[in-house]
C-alpha cells in the first residue's frame, strides 16, 4: 500500500551489528520527482485554465487533470511532482492547490524567452538534478550502466529508486532542449556545408514557393500545447509544413509537431500514439487518401482528440467526415498559400473554443458523459 506522495510503506530491514547497509531509502521521502517536468505542468496549466490562477480545491483540480478524485494515489504522485518543481504549492488533499510564481511565468508567460528560462528554473529547483546537471556540465552523459552507478555512488540516489530518477532527468533533458536548443559542433558543419554547396535555404514567402527543397534548420519550441499534424512527407508535402502549416498552427497558439520530428527510439507506432494523447489538437492533410494518415486518424479519433482536416480535393475527404471543419485548397488559385495559412489558425482557434465540432458523433458521446458526470459531482460537493 502506498501513502499520500506515492512513496513504499517502511520495511524492517534486518543486518549484523556492523554490517555496511546498501543504499536502499524504502519508506524515506522522495527527494525528486516521481514524474517528468512536462507531465508535471499538467497541474499549474489545470489551475490556469480552469479557474484563472487562483488557488483550486484538489477534488476539482484531480477532475482537470483526468482523475475522478482527489484520493487517487496517482493524481497525488502528480501534485507532489509539481510541488517538486517549485510550480504548485501542494500540501494534501485537503487544502486548495495554488500556483506558485514560477508556476505562472511557465503556463502564462509574457514572453517565450521568460518561459524557458523558469522551465529551466524549475528543473533546477530539483536539487538533486541540479547537481548532477552542473557535474557533467554539457558533457556526453555514460550508457545506462555506467551513469547509474554514477548516480548511486557520487550522488548517493538509493539504488532502488536510480532508474526512476535517471529515466525523468533525461527525459526533463530532451523537454528543456526543445525550449532552448544549442546546435552540435557536428550539426553546425553540417549546415555551413550546405550553404557551401550550394543548398538553398527555405526564405521564399508560400505565395512564390519555387521548389519542394526545404530547409531543416532546428525549431524553437515556445508554446506547451502542442498541435500533431498527419500528412504525407517529402517534396512539396514538407515545404507545405514549413511553411504554411508550422507558422499557422504556431499563430494559433500551439507547437506543430510531425512524426519525422520524432528521434527517440522504439517503435514508431507507439511514438505516434504517445503524440497523439500529448496533443491538444490535430491536424490531418487527406491530400491524395495517404493510407499512413489515415490510419493515425484512426488512432486520433479512438483517443477522443479534436481534428481539423485540410484536403487539396473535397474527393479525398471520406463522405463521413466532411461534416467536421475541412479546409479545402487550391494551389492553382491566386494568394492560395496565405488564406490556407490563415483559415488553419482560425479553424485551430475555433477548435479550441468548441472541440466537441472536430470530433464525430460516436465518440463525442463518451465526452458529453464524461463532462456530466463531471458537473454532477460538483454539484453533490456543493450540498
Amino acid at each position: 500500500m502506498s501513502d499520500q506522495t506515492g512513496n513504499e510503506p517502511p520495511r524492517k530491514i534486518a543486518s549484523k551489528k556492523g554490517a555496511k547497509t546498501s543504499k536502499s531509502a524504502s519508506g524515506a521521502a522522495w527527494t525528486f520527482p516521481k514524474n517528468t517536468l512536462e507531465d508535471a505542468i499538467r497541474v499549474p496549466k489545470a489551475i490556469e485554465e480552469k479557474n484563472a490562477g487562483n488557488p483550486l480545491p484538489a477534488t476539482d483540480l484531480a477532475v482537470a487533470v483526468g482523475y475522478r478524485q482527489a484520493n487517487d494515489w496517482r493524481f497525488q504522485v502528480l501534485a507532489r511532482s509539481a510541488d517538486q518543481y517549485g510550480l504548485v504549492s501542494w500540501s494534501g488533499v485537503r487544502a486548495p492547490v495554488s500556483i506558485t510564481k514560477l508556476g505562472q511565468d511557465v503556463v502564462a508567460p509574457s514572453s517565450p524567452s521568460q518561459r524557458s528560462e523558469a522551465l529551466l528554473a524549475a528543473f533546477r529547483s530539483v536539487k538533486d538534478f541540479e547537481k548532477v546537471e552542473k557535474f557533467y556540465g554539457g558533457k556526453r552523459i555514460p550508457e545506462d550502466e555506467f551513469f547509474l552507478n554514477t548516480l548511486t555512488r557520487e550522488f548517493e540516489i538509493p539504488r532502488d529508486r536510480v532508474e526512476t530518477f535517471a529515466s525523468v532527468f533525461l527525459e526533463n533533458l530532451k523537454y528543456l532542449r526543445a525550449f532552448t536548443p544549442s546546435p552540435t559542433h557536428a550539426e553546425t558543419a553540417a549546415s555551413s556545408g550546405d550553404i557551401q554547396q550550394g543548398t538553398p535555404r527555405a526564405t521564399t514567402p508560400p505565395e512564390k514557393v519555387p521548389g519542394p527543397i526545404v530547409s531543416r534548420e532546428p525549431r524553437i519550441r515556445e508554446f506547451l500545447d502542442t498541435c500533431f499534424v498527419m500528412m504525407p512527407f517529402g517534396a512539396w508535402f514538407d515545404r507545405y509544413y514549413q511553411e504554411i502549416y508550422a507558422p499557422a498552427i504556431k499563430e494559433a497558439g500551439f507547437e506543430p509537431v510531425r512524426a519525422d520530428e520524432l528521434f527517440s527510439t522504439g517503435s514508431v507506432v507507439e511514438q505516434i500514439w504517445e503524440q497523439i494523447e500529448k496533443a491538444k489538437l490535430l491536424l490531418a492533410d487527406l491530400s491524395g487518401k495517404n493510407a499512413n494518415v489515415f490510419y493515425e486518424l484512426g488512432l486520433a479519433h479512438a483517443a477522443r482528440k479534436p481534428v481539423i482536416f485540410t484536403a487539396a480535393a473535397v474527393e479525398d475527404v471520406p463522405f463521413d467526415l466532411r461534416h467536421l471543419r475541412v479546409i479545402i485548397y487550391d494551389i492553382r488559385e491566386p494568394e492560395w498559400a496565405p488564406r490556407l495559412r490563415k483559415a488553419i489558425a482560425d479553424y485551430l482557434r475555433n477548435a479550441t473554443k468548441d472541440p466537441g465540432k472536430s470530433i464525430p458523433h460516436p465518440f463525442r458521446r463518451f465526452i458529453e458523459e464524461a463532462e456530466s458526470e463531471e458537473l454532477l459531482s460538483r454539484a453533490k460537493r456543493k450540498q
